[in-house]
């Protein structure tokens, strides 16, 4: 049985997986919450069959739900499973001719007790969650013990098949959760390769993609400012000095430009690096001119602090810049190639100056 319990958990983890990813979508969230909540019931109807079967007595029921709220506490559904398990366990026993209703202030002082007892273990921090976890179920038996006890039925076989089924769930459950959280620090670690820049360590377009379409469907976002920026004569300074310098170069630059727009916009400005000299930021809840002061002061920055080589050589560095309100119902890629079309034309008239939609519009009447 404690194996079957293992699975049961296993299988609510994969719903829950499904259920996030369509939260957005209000059908398919009212289906896989009918789902889950008719296959949780029909597994703690079979729990309950199998611990009669086999020691006479209920056992293991509300372990599935424990479980799933200690993986995410904020799940309301979950909670209400954990509560209406022992009365629905207790009616199904007195359908069945097991229980009679005389004890139904049992069931309810189960329900609300254990309730009571898992808000406070969830919502605690003087250890950790698994630590949490695992107290969670020791309660869980050590209430099932008093419940016996209260209905005269405390027999060795009652006592210890159930309390040895908890142990092995908790080991197999700790072993799972450690397995889980190692697998899930692999996969941060590869999205986090994935999605940066080697040299410079700045998100690349991969990770632009994902924030452009994050920030669009965010209520809270009401502005989206993407730049396009190049650093001037790159090629240049890689020819002159080498690539070595070159790379120093493109890690002083973005350096300084990714310190400048987090502080400036915190938790709203984003900087990436395209390859080469060509980089991007997104700024959003923020105006065009406030992003395009911010810029001007960078110029200045640059101009008045040059890179030095180890050889001393001084380099100073200047970008050009375009700077374009992202529109509604408009495509990244769209905004994108808008972006480089009034750089090009930056680049084509001196470099070392910052466009605006607005200036970009002007020149072109």
């Amino acid at each position: 049985m404690p194996i079957i319990v293992n699975c049961m958990i296993i299988s609510q983890i994969y719903f829950e997986h499904y259920w996030g990813s369509y939260k957005s979508n209000r059908l398919a969230n009212f289906v896989l919450t009918a789902i889950i909540t008719v296959t949780y019931f029909f597994q703690e109807f079979c729990l309950l069959q199998l611990s009669w079967i086999n020691i006479g007595e209920a056992a293991f029921m509300q372990v599935v739900s424990i479980t799933m709220i200690f993986r995410n506490r904020s799940n309301w559904l979950w909670w209400w499973l954990l509560i209406l398990t022992p009365l629905f366990t207790n009616i199904v026993e007195v359908m069945m001719g097991l229980q009679t209703w005389n004890t139904w202030w049992i069931w309810l002082g189960e329900a609300l007790t254990f309730g009571v007892l898992c808000t406070i273990l969830t919502h605690g921090d003087a250890s950790t969650l698994h630590i949490r976890y695992v107290l969670a179920i020791i309660i869980l038996g050590v209430i099932k013990l008093v419940t016996l006890k209260i209905e005269n039925q405390l027999t060795l076989v009652k006592v210890l098949a159930p309390t040895v089924g908890l142990l092995v769930i908790l080991c197999s459950e700790g072993q799972r959760y450690r397995s889980e959280i190692k697998n899930n620090l692999r996969i941060k670690q590869l999205q986090t390769k994935i999605e940066r820049d080697d040299l410079t360590g700045l998100l690349n377009y991969r990770a632009l993609s994902e924030k452009i379409k994050e920030l669009t469907e965010n209520d809270a976002i009401h502005d989206i400012v993407i730049g396009g920026l190049d650093i001037d004569h790159f090629k240049r300074i890689n020819d002159t000095y080498g690539h070595f310098v070159g790379n120093k170069v493109l890690n002083y630059f973005s350096t300084v430009l990714r310190r400048e727009i987090h502080q400036a916009f915190p938790n709203h400005g984003y900087v990436y690096r395209f390859g080469g000299e060509e980089f991007s930021i997104v700024v959003s809840n923020h105006s065009i001119l406030e992003v395009y002061t911010l810029l001007q002061s960078i110029e200045d920055y640059f101009a008045k602090k040059p890179i030095v080589t180890k050889e001393g050589i001084k380099i100073t560095i200047s970008f050009s810049c375009s700077l374009t309100n992202r529109l509604n119902g408009e495509t990244l890629e769209h905004t994108l190639k808008r972006a480089d079309k009034m750089l090009y034309s930056v680049k084509k008239d001196g470099r070392g100056w910052i466009i605006t939609d607005q200036q970009y519009k002007s020149m072109n009447k």
